[in-house]
């Protein structure tokens, strides 16, 4: 049985797309964060929001960016994207995490 090779766009295409839902869960988690959050932290609750929608956003930008060039290096056969984007969303989802246990502590030790 013979495959067809498939067109050298699918797997950058569909990268793409894996990390446009990671910038849109990023972002709709930050702001979850700030509406159950908030009143624990005041403004310190809903700046760390806004900076993590902010960081889903850019995220969303720079998918858009290493497509394209992905896409351009794939078809050139050249060398392909860096991994600025997969240690930007872990750094995020790291500082996320620890925030939250931060603030967990901080709830539970106040009378």
């Amino acid at each position: 049985m013979t495959q067809t090779p498939q067109p050298p766009g699918l797997q950058p295409e569909r990268t793409r797309l894996a990390w446009q839902r990671t910038a849109i869960a990023l972002a709709i988690g930050a702001l979850v964060y700030a509406r159950v959050e908030a009143a624990a932290l005041s403004w310190v609750g809903w700046f760390l929001a806004l900076a993590g929608a902010a960081v889903g956003i850019w995220i969303g930008i720079r998918s858009s960016h290493r497509y394209r060039h992905a896409l351009r290096q794939v078809e050139a056969k050249g060398q392909l994207a860096d991994g600025v984007l997969p240690l930007v969303t872990s750094l995020v989802v790291t500082v996320a995490g620890l925030t939250v246990v931060l603030v967990t502590i901080i709830t539970a030790v106040r009378p």
